[in-house]
């Protein structure tokens, strides 16, 4: 037993399992003899084969992690130019709206020109007269009345819920 090494097994390579086994059982004294009498053979063809196995199974093992590995979602690119984009906030900051720059939009992508250059064509002229027509004739239009605008009340001696000071100083001041 005091002879005998202790020695872990690697279950990925049968070949030198068994070399290491035969390491195991026998005494340390008849290794020292054997390998002075005797230089081992190492098989190239078996060797190659082996590292072939390995490589192999290595490279299924990193096709499978691949696969549990989340996959990064590429952010979404806008499909307008960053410059449409743009030239739309230019718009709405200088007082169009939303409905207008959506016909402007659409204009646009018919004649294939910027925002800024289909302002000048002759179908967004003409939807852009209507469009203000409509907003010019829908804020003309009265809306119900609610009375004649802003009146203080007054209180006279006569008006209900009085407290006796605020009617002693008006019958005061008359």
């Amino acid at each position: 037993m005091e002879n005998e090494e202790i020695v872990e097994l690697d279950t990925t390579n049968e070949s030198e399992e068994e070399t290491e086994l035969e390491t195991v059982e026998t005494p340390v004294d008849e290794i020292e003899e054997d390998s002075a009498e005797e230089t081992p053979e190492v098989d190239i063809d078996a060797l190659q084969a082996t590292n072939k196995k390995l490589f192999e199974r290595a490279k299924k093992a990193e096709a499978k992690l691949k696969e549990l590995q989340p996959k990064a979602v590429a952010p979404k690119v806008a499909s307008q130019p960053a410059s449409t984009n743009v030239e739309e906030t230019v718009l709405l900051a200088n007082g169009m709206s939303e409905e207008l720059l959506e016909e402007l939009k659409a204009v646009a992508a018919v004649r294939k020109t910027s925002l800024i250059k289909a302002q000048a064509d002759p179908i967004f002229v003409a939807v852009k007269d209507r469009f203000e027509k409509e907003q010019k004739s829908s804020a003309a239009s009265l809306g119900a009345s609610k009375g004649s605008g802003n009146v203080k009340a007054r209180k006279t001696p006569n008006t209900p819920g009085l407290t006796r000071e605020e009617h002693m100083a008006m019958v005061k001041s008359l």
